[in-house]
This record gives C-alpha cells, structure tokens and sequence, in this order.
C-alpha cells in the first residue's frame, strides 16, 4: 500500500477526521478489517498497518543496547500506539493524546508519506514547505537521481 499527495481537512469537534478518499480505498482495499495503527512520530502523527506495526516493532527490539535517544523515540511509539478503524466514508478518531502530542487543533493536512499517512498540523506543515533542502549528496550517495 502507497499513500501518495496530500490533502486539507478539519477535525470535527470529537477529534475525528475525514481521510482522502484515495488513502480510505487504499485501506479498505488492502486490510479487511480496515484497521490502521496510528502513533506519534517526529511531532506528527502517522497512521501504519498492524502488519508494519508488528515489523517495526520487532526490528526495535532486536537492537542492542539503543541510545537514550533511541529509548525515548521507542517510548513515544509505544505510548501513542492506538489502533482505529476506517469507516466506510473514511472517517478515523484521532485519540486526545495524539492530538496533542501532534499538535493538531482543528485544521490539519494529511500527507501521504510512501508506506504510511501522516497528519500535520497546518502550521507545521506550512513550516514544512518552508524549510530548504539539500540532498543531492545523499541521493547521490544511494545512487538515487530524480528525472529532471
């Protein structure tokens, strides 16, 4: 499953938010419980499959005496692990402790991220697209070239 682009949505007053309808195909499509995971992330919220879940879960814990960093990062999945189900029309709750660890007030943007969705807060996101990038170096390193 790829979730690609991204789109502006508000919460409802319950902290329930409505996904594209691309990324609710997607799952619905893919998982049959249409069942998503959703964490804490690098101050955002992401949204993964059971099944990525279980991976990223078992890689963390066949690492061998993880920084602190690490630890804390592990931590904060952890405690923010909720699991909710896609409705039919794409509606998912965002739980309050996910809200407010991403900072996610009424308008968010979803985005999809490759093998998962992310939701940023509005502001967030525009401070996203503001930021300038320089990964020529790492592209190149993994011998990676954009089509321009």
């Amino acid at each position: 499953m790829k979730f690609r682009g991204h789109a502006h949505r508000s919460l409802d007053d319950k902290g329930r938010l409505i996904l594209p309808p691309e990324f609710r195909d997607a799952i619905r499509d893919e998982l049959p419980d249409a069942v998503i995971v959703l964490t804490i992330f690098d101050k955002h919220v992401i949204g993964i499959t059971p099944d990525q879940w279980n991976k990223l879960e078992r890689e963390l814990e066949s690492i061998k005496s993880p920084s602190r960093e690490l630890q804390n990062t592990i931590r904060l999945l952890n405690l923010g692990y909720t699991e909710t189900p896609v409705g039919k029309q794409g509606r998912i709750a965002i739980p309050a402790h996910l809200r407010k660890s991403g900072k996610l007030d009424k308008d968010v943007v979803v985005i999809g991220a490759g093998r998962r969705l992310e939701i940023w807060s509005a502001e967030a996101f525009e401070d996203l697209l503001d930021q300038d990038y320089d990964v020529s170096t790492e592209l190149a390193e993994n011998n990676v070239s954009l089509p321009f």
